[in-house]
């Protein structure tokens, strides 16, 4: 069995996370809205339960983390489905790089297809290579359409290379560590 063990190098890319946005400016909304004194109404439109509701479907672990954190592998996948919109962190191998913006990241061995890892707010895929093992943080995205992602990303991607991932699962990566090492 293989494990790995996750260090932390200079040459991981972050990029602010979404969905922490949204949950602190929920939560400063319910500040707000309990500094009011009546909490009961909902006279802008927001009450107190939208709110808490909100807040609510952002699942995270239990340290606030990501929703998943593990390995590219079959236990993924067979959650993969309920991770859509949720921020996880994969751990797996390069499989093939497609651009400066895009690579894929092979599974554990056992017939997982790739998934496509879409990076466009950095150039760490440019500095990836197949067989590398990389630790890819990021929102898992339901289906990938690539007009949709160009627009989203303000990028312009290669039809014809982009043309299999139509339709399919992809993970927008928030950060890709380049610095794991793999032990045996």
């Amino acid at each position: 069995m293989t494990t790995r063990t996750r260090t932390r190098s200079t040459t991981a890319v972050r990029r602010p996370l979404r969905g922490l946005v949204a949950v602190g400016g929920a939560a400063a909304l319910a500040l707000g809205l309990g500094a009011c004194g009546d909490t009961a109404g909902d006279e802008d439109g927001t009450s107190v339960e939208d709110v808490n509701e909100a807040e609510s479907e952002v699942e995270v672990d239990g340290e606030g983390d990501y929703a998943y954190d593990g390995l590219y592998d079959t236990s993924y996948a067979d959650q993969q489905d309920d991770l859509i919109g949720q921020e996880v962190t994969l751990s797996a191998s390069v499989d093939e790089v497609l651009d400066d913006t895009s690579f894929t990241i092979a599974g554990d061995g056992s017939g997982l297809e790739p998934l496509l890892v879409v990076d466009a707010g950095s150039d760490t895929a440019s500095m990836v290579q197949p067989d590398q093992e990389v630790d890819v943080s990021g929102t898992v995205e339901e289906v990938f359409v690539l007009t949709e992602v160009e627009a989203d990303l303000g990028v312009d991607l290669d039809d014809e290379l982009y043309a299999e991932w139509e339709g399919q699962t992809y993970l927008s990566a928030d950060a890709v560590d380049v610095g794991v090492e793999e032990d045996s």
